[in-house]
């Protein structure tokens, strides 16, 4: 596995790649949750690539990270996949974020993803 997070246009782009294994999500979680505090970034996108899906966060503490980006109630976070199965698993995902508050969602494309994390927020 291996990740990385580059400043784009308006949002922090973070890339995961080979992603096997729940604790190297927890892994890439946890640094993610850092480099955005520490960026002050309210717009996330997510690409995730040749990964396995994950469909257990709640026994790994995966909910404890959505509700520390919850706390940032600008933020959004687009989550993108190459595979049906990980796209699934980021609807999953975006179900458990929203019930911690945190404004999470999974696209299929990456301009649909860009376009949402471009709109203001409305509160």
């Amino acid at each position: 596995m291996h990740y990385s997070f580059k400043q784009a246009a308006g949002h922090l782009r973070a890339e995961l790649f080979g992603r096997q294994t729940v604790e190297e999500t927890l892994q890439f979680v946890t640094a993610l949750v850092a480099r955005a505090k520490g960026a002050d970034a309210t717009r996330i996108l997510i690409s995730v690539r040749n990964s396995r899906p994950i469909f257990k966060a709640e026994p790994y503490n995966l909910s404890d990270k959505f509700r520390q980006l919850a706390t940032n109630k600008d933020l959004r976070v687009a989550l993108l996949a190459d595979s049906d199965e990980v796209r699934a698993s980021h609807q999953y995902l975006e179900v458990l974020a929203g019930r911690q508050g945190a404004n999470v969602r999974a696209f299929r494309d990456e301009s649909r993803a860009l376009n949402w994390l471009a709109l203001q927020s409305q509160e």
